[in-house]
């Protein structure tokens, strides 16, 4: 699971790498061939993924990946209520998240949610700027939750000369970074942060990180 993968990050671990399947790979190709295997959510195939850890060795994944991701780790116990709105337009309301408690506890990530990876990579259908990553319910967002306590707009990735900033835009149920709930001031973020948008933890992880949990899975 992704949650104890990502406790195993900070101890030292020597391996051998594998042979590289690509050989001198061209940037340019392999972003290219990482583009067309996102879903139409900015979502990467965990399976797929871990073969190309397996069968390369680090310089070539991170090569491959060249951006981090957003890698699923648990979701948040809470109640979830509807607004309370006079219009039609009641069914496409961001629902409200209320935790469990002043410390809410997080439960083991589902199914679905432990092999959900999303590369910082634009996909087919985006509407935003290149240095722009942004996350949210609706299409037109890198970052695709279709969730109901996601709102349409609901956070953005700011990429700046291999730095990262996280903004919430406004959102209902907020965003967090390491548990702290964020204003309208962007903050910026780290490799193995822990990033909440709503009731959804996710870990951020440089390509040398996710390589790491990857070949330990």
């Amino acid at each position: 699971m992704l949650r104890k993968t990502y406790s195993l990050l900070k101890k030292q671990k020597n391996s051998k790498g594998s042979p590289a399947l690509l050989q001198n790979p061209d940037t340019s190709s392999l972003l290219g061939k990482l583009s067309k295997m996102l879903s139409a959510s900015g979502r990467i195939g965990l399976v797929s993924l871990r073969k190309i850890a397996q069968e390369n060795n680090k310089e070539v994944f991170i090569r491959f990946l060249r951006q981090p991701v957003l890698a699923g780790s648990a979701i948040q116990t809470g109640r979830i209520s509807s607004q309370e709105v006079n219009d039609t337009d009641e069914m496409n309301r961001t629902q409200i998240f209320e935790p469990s408690g002043p410390n809410p506890s997080a439960s083991p990530p589902s199914e679905a949610l432990k092999h959900v990876i999303y590369p910082l990579v634009k996909g087919k259908y985006s509407n935003s700027a290149s240095k722009f990553f942004t996350i949210g319910r609706i299409d037109g967002n890198d970052m695709i939750m279709p969730d109901f306590t996601i709102s349409k707009k609901h956070a953005v990735i700011t990429i700046d000369n291999s730095k990262f900033y996280l903004k919430d835009l406004g959102s209902t149920n907020g965003t967090m970074v390491n548990g702290t709930r964020l204003d309208k001031k962007p903050v910026k973020i780290h490799d193995q942060d822990m990033l909440s948008f709503a009731r959804y933890e996710f870990i951020f992880l440089f390509p040398a990180s996710l390589y790491k949990m990857l070949r330990e899975e």
